[in-house]
């Protein structure tokens, strides 16, 4: 099995990739969703709702993980092997800056010619706050064995 080296891993990290993101609800059980992700220093930032069950299973518990995939899946055998980046790490809600990463966030997956009306239009609809997850481990596999 091969790690990816950590430039390797910033690389990946910095990718327009959907990742997925996994708090505990109340109970202790996982919920995971699709997610956009942006790095921000040290921290990598999450848009959300501020009234999604994401942003309440935070209130009640930091711990969360965000798995970004390389590829599609649609992927073949012939296709090369998937590289991916795990981050566990504790999550903190912040009102700081929320317009400005949303936009830097969908301009960073749209590019900026369909992320202005994007953001536009998606920042009259929804009331966000931002998660900044602050990596505690990092593992990234090159996909080979």
């Amino acid at each position: 099995m091969g790690y990816l080296n950590s430039q390797q891993t910033d690389e990946l990290l910095n990718e327009p990739i959907i990742s997925m993101i996994t708090t505990l609800r109340a109970d202790g059980s996982p919920h995971t969703t699709p997610v956009w992700h942006l790095v921000d220093g040290d921290e990598i930032v999450v848009a959300v709702g501020r009234n999604t069950v994401k942003t309440r299973n935070v209130g009640r518990n930091p711990s969360v993980s965000l798995c970004v995939v390389e590829g599609s899946l649609t992927r073949t055998a012939s296709d090369p092997p998937q590289r991916w980046v795990l981050v566990n790490g504790t999550a903190r809600i912040s009102e700081d800056r929320v317009e400005e990463l949303v936009r830097a966030v969908s301009y960073h997956y749209l590019g900026e010619e369909d992320g202005v009306p994007y953001v536009e239009d998606i920042l009259g609809k929804l009331d966000f706050v931002l998660l900044r997850i602050r990596p505690t481990s990092v593992v990234a596999f090159d996909g080979l064995e």
